[in-house]
C-alpha cells in the first residue's frame, strides 16, 4: 500500500513569505514610529500579572484546539487519545512559523504514522480542522460587528465567508476527498457525517473564549467597558485569525492578524494601546506554541525511545 503524496514545499512560496514578513514588519514600524513613546507608556500601565493570566488563557485555548484536531481525526475513523493527539499536533504546529504553509501538514503526517494513523487521514484531518476554524472564526467574528456597527465597513466582507465555509465543511465534499486519498493508499475510505463534526465545532468554543480572555485581560486597563471589550477582543482575534489564514504568505498570520487587532481595538483603546496589546498577544501565542511543542515533543521522543527499548528487549 502506498501513502498519498504529501504536499510539497515551494521555494518560491517560501521566498515570497519571507519578503511579506519583512515588508509587513517594516510598514508596521514606519506607521507606528510616532507612537512608540505612547506604546511604552501603555506597556507600563499593564500590571505584571496580566500577561501571565493572558498566557494561561492562550494555553487553554490551544489545548482546546488540540481536542478539535483529535475529534476531526476521530470523525474520519482514526481515533487517538488526547495525549497522543497533543504529541502529534503541538510539535507539528511549530511548522506554521516557517515560510510556506505545508510544514504543519507534513509534520502531522509523520507523527501520526508513529501512532498507527495513516498519513492521508492525518492530512485530511488537518484540512477539516482548518475548515472548522474558518467556520467558527466567521461566526465569532460576527460578534465584533454586532458590538461595533461602525466596523461593518471594514469587516463586513467576513459574512461572505459563511456560506463558502459551510459548503467546504459539508460531509459530502470531505468524503469525496477522503475517497480520493483512500484510493491512492489502498485503504477503506472513511465516511464522515454531520454528527462527527459536532464535537470539533463545540471544542472551538473554549478555544475562542481562551483567546478572548487573553485579549481582555491585556486591554482592560485602557477602558471602563467590560462586556463590550470582552466581545470585541474575542471577535477581533477570530477575524484576525481568519485574515491571517487568507493571507497565506504570512507565516502564522504574522502582520495580518496584528493589523486586524489594531483596527478593531483602536476605537476603544486608542492606537498606541491597541498596538501594544496586539504585540503582547503575538508574543504570548508564539511562546505558548513553543512551550506546548517542547512539552509534548519531549513526551513523544520519550515514548518513542521506550518503545524502541521494549522492542530491543524482546
Amino acid at each position: 500500500m502506498t501513502e498519498p503524496a504529501a504536499p510539497k514545499p515551494s521555494r518560491r512560496a517560501d521566498l515570497l513569505a519571507l519578503v511579506f514578513v519583512v515588508v509587513a514588519v517594516g510598514v508596521a514600524v514606519w506607521a507606528l514610529r510616532d507612537d512608540f513613546p505612547s506604546m511604552v507608556d501603555a506597556l507600563g500601565r499593564i500590571s505584571w500579572w496580566r500577561p501571565i493570566v493572558a498566557f494561561a488563557g492562550i494555553v487553554l485555548g490551544l489545548l482546546a484546539t488540540a481536542e478539535v484536531w483529535k475529534h476531526c481525526l476521530a470523525a474520519l475513523g482514526s481515533p487517538v487519545s488526547s495525549r497522543a493527539a497533543r504529541e502529534i499536533f503541538f510539535p507539528a504546529q511549530v511548522g506554521k512559523y516557517l515560510p510556506g504553509s505545508v510544514w504543519p501538514f507534513l509534520a502531522q503526517m509523520k507523527f501520526a504514522r508513529e501512532r498507527g494513523v495513516p498519513g492521508g487521514m492525518a492530512l485530511l484531518a488537518g484540512s477539516v480542522f482548518l475548515v472548522v476554524h474558518t467556520v467558527t472564526s466567521v461566526l465569532v467574528g460576527a460578534l465584533l460587528l454586532v458590538s461595533q456597527p461602525a466596523l461593518v465597513n471594514r469587516f463586513g466582507w467576513a459574512g461572505l465567508c459563511v456560506p463558502l465555509a459551510l459548503v467546504v465543511l459539508h460531509p459530502k465534499l470531505i468524503n469525496f476527498l477522503a475517497r480520493k486519498l483512500a484510493k491512492r493508499s489502498g485503504t477503506e475510505p472513511p465516511v464522515l457525517k454531520w454528527g462527527g463534526l459536532v464535537r470539533p465545532l463545540l471544542w472551538m468554543l473554549p478555544a475562542w473564549a481562551g483567546y478572548g480572555v487573553a485579549g481582555y485581560v491585556l486591554a482592560d486597563p485602557f477602558t471602563d467597558s467590560v462586556w463590550q471589550l470582552a466581545v470585541v477582543c474575542t471577535g477581533a482575534f477570530a477575524l484576525g485569525w481568519l485574515v491571517g489564514l487568507l493571507v497565506f504568505l504570512a507565516p502564522a498570520g504574522v502582520g495580518a492578524r496584528e493589523a486586524v487587532l489594531i483596527l478593531a481595538l483602536t476605537p476603544m483603546l486608542g492606537a498606541p494601546a491597541a498596538a501594544t496589546v496586539s504585540l503582547l498577544l503575538r508574543v504570548g501565542h508564539t511562546l505558548a506554541d513553543l512551550v506546548l511543542a517542547l512539552r509534548y515533543g519531549l513526551g513523544r521522543v520519550r515514548r518513542s525511545n521506550n518503545d524502541s527499548a521494549e522492542l530491543a528487549a524482546t
